[in-house]
């Protein structure tokens, strides 16, 4: 009975090894997929996700992956880095896949390609490359000390890369998608969306009296002799943004996403402050028509007090479309100013939602 219990324990024993073992074994191995190194040069895959870029197109089976990469050297020399150290390739096939442009996807006028630089004995540098790829496939990149069109042979650093780790970023087109369209409801459509505390970051209440101002003083300049107070001119941009908000339309696209700053493209269908005007100037002249005192200040006054009314019968007019509107991810929220230093189109949004849609 003894002996039976012996080799029980013994059993266990041996499981309970393989299995510690398996697990560490486990962790070193994911590990090596994503560090590497070679003679003079330690390489480490920190991160990676989907890119998307307004220049680029891609197709069913393509997509642009980019990949933060830290490079080290380890050697007792200067080394230089260039575009040629760096490639990716197809599991099964040779052919060098070069890395992208940075410039093509880049949407901040700030950014650096950190890894093309030269680099001291004991220093590194961290810096991302976009490449594209085949969905589906598997991919090496490979980074060479030695630029890989020089004779020289040299010794790559080569990190697997699957493409299946990074599914899961492209909800950042998405969230991006989703994020602006909060902003645009809550801010120049005055809807109630409980979204937007959890995808913007944006003052909720700043962005409401910029948009607010912006329309006030257009509004108050429209008219030449009738001079409406700002309770007044408050009141138009309440009614013009319930007309807006019944009548309006948009459609949103992420066209560009790097480094957690995201492009959108809108494509919107809204008041056109030309064609309230056109509508305005035909009820000031009913106006003159029905009166003998030719009082133009008074044909301005009649044409405001029907403003709702010109709101109703305007037509709508559609944008083209190139308004692309800049965003800044951080912290899981979205960043969406108006006056963007990285994206000059963002405060042609707000003059398209009043009234000044952007059509060219």
């Amino acid at each position: 009975m003894k002996k039976k219990i012996g080799i029980i324990a013994l059993a266990l024993t041996s499981a309970l090894l393989l299995t510690g073992c398996g697990g560490s074994g486990a962790k070193k191995d994911d590990a090596k997929t994503s560090a590497a190194k070679a003679a003079g040069l330690e390489v480490n895959l920190k991160k990676g996700y989907y890119a998307l870029s307004d220049k680029k197109e891609t197709s069913d089976d393509t997509a642009y992956i980019a990949l933060e990469v830290n490079i080290k050297n380890t050697s007792d020399k200067k080394i230089f880095l260039s575009q040629e150290n760096f490639a990716m390739y197809q599991k099964g096939d040779d052919e060098k896949i070069k890395p992208e442009r940075t410039y093509d996807f880049a949407t901040s006028y700030d950014y650096k390609d950190t890894l093309f630089t030269e680099l001291s004995e004991g220093k590194s540098t961290t810096g991302t490359l976009v490449f594209e790829v085949k969905k589906g496939k598997t991919y090496q990149l490979a980074v060479s000390k030695t630029s890989l069109s020089v004779t020289q042979k040299a010794e790559d650093v080569e990190i697997p890369v699957d493409l299946k780790k990074y599914d899961k970023t492209k909800s950042d087109f998405t969230q991006a998608e989703d994020a602006l369209a909060t902003y645009i409801d809550v801010v120049f459509l005055n809807k109630t969306n409980d979204a937007y505390d959890k995808l913007v970051s944006t003052n909720k209440d700043e962005a409401i009296e910029t948009a607010k101002k912006a329309f006030v003083k257009d509004f108050k300049d429209s008219f030449m002799d009738f001079r409406p107070s700002d309770e007044q001119a408050s009141a138009a941009y309440n009614q013009f943004r319930e007309v807006q908000a019944k009548r309006s339309s948009y459609k949103l696209t992420t066209v560009g996403f790097y480094d957690s700053k995201a492009l959108v493209n809108v494509k919107l269908e809204a008041l056109s402050r030309n064609n309230i005007r056109k509508i305005v100037s035909d009820y000031e002249t009913a106006y003159l028509d029905a009166t003998d005192d030719y009082d133009y200040k008074k044909a301005e006054e009649d044409a405001f007090n029907k403003y709702k009314e010109i709101l109703d019968k305007s037509d709508l007019v559609e944008s083209s479309d190139k308004l692309n509107i800049s965003m800044t991810k951080k912290d899981g929220k979205w960043d969406i100013k108006m006056k963007n230093v990285d994206g000059s189109q963002n405060e042609y949004l707000l003059e398209s939602y009043i009234g000044h849609v952007m059509d060219y």
